[in-house]
């Protein structure tokens, strides 16, 4: 039986791009969203109505890849500015407590999947320690929250039997279509342990990456 993935956003050149290749890799790919694409189920961007349609079609979920990675053209403020509380909360929302509604949504149809596999985007920007920026608050603050999610999940999930892949596509370093290619090579195989040290063990820790394979801390 074909294992199934599902790709939470389409309306990018990622995400759009992502569903196509698991799609060509013999997935059977569902997509929230209204864009058709080849060899991809459609259905309702509410998660919970998504998750019921998808039961009712396969039955079970092996990967789910959450492409969900929102940024407003106001959020440029720096703190001597003063925080635009309505932006930072729209972006909370929309990368944050989307991300969770949706994991809750389809948790019961992992469970039934083999895969059981978290893919999660993020960036590099992002990171508390690599952070260089003085605006972006509502973006980065986001991120940070969903790093914690990303944790708190893995500290109950791993013992399950999930893994998890939170990943940087590298916007304006590396072409949409490569980044996909790079995501499904690292979402679908296991790196192993590197250089023979269990810190660097992508199944045994959670380990964040960009497009070209480099390592970034939280």
């Amino acid at each position: 039986m074909k294992k199934t993935a599902l790709v939470s956003c389409i309306d990018t050149a990622f995400g759009e791009t992502l569903a196509t290749i698991f799609a060509r890799e013999g997935f059977r790919v569902f997509a929230l969203g209204a864009q058709p694409l080849e060899n991809v189920t459609l259905l309702s961007h509410d998660p919970y109505e998504a998750a019921a349609a998808l039961k009712e079609k396969s039955g079970k979920l092996d990967f789910l890849l959450d492409t969900t990675d929102v940024c407003s053209p106001k959020d440029t403020f720096t703190v001597r500015d003063g925080i635009n509380r309505a932006v930072v909360e729209q972006v909370y929302r929309q990368n944050v407590l989307a991300s969770m509604a949706l994991l809750e949504a389809f948790l019961p149809l992992l469970d039934q999947g083999e895969g059981k596999r978290l893919f999660y985007l993020t960036r590099a920007q992002a990171s508390v320690n690599e952070t260089r920026r003085v605006n972006h608050f509502a973006y980065n603050m986001s991120k940070a929250a969903l790093h914690q999610f990303i944790q708190m999940t893995r500290n109950k999930l791993a013992p399950k039997g999930y893994t998890f892949r939170v990943f940087d596509p590298l916007d304006g370093e590396v072409t949409p279509e490569a980044a996909a290619e790079s995501a499904y090579n690292y979402i679908t195989r296991r790196r192993g342990t590197e250089n023979h040290d269990p810190l660097r063990d992508d199944e045994d820790n959670l380990v964040f990456r960009d497009a070209q394979g480099r390592q970034h801390s939280w």
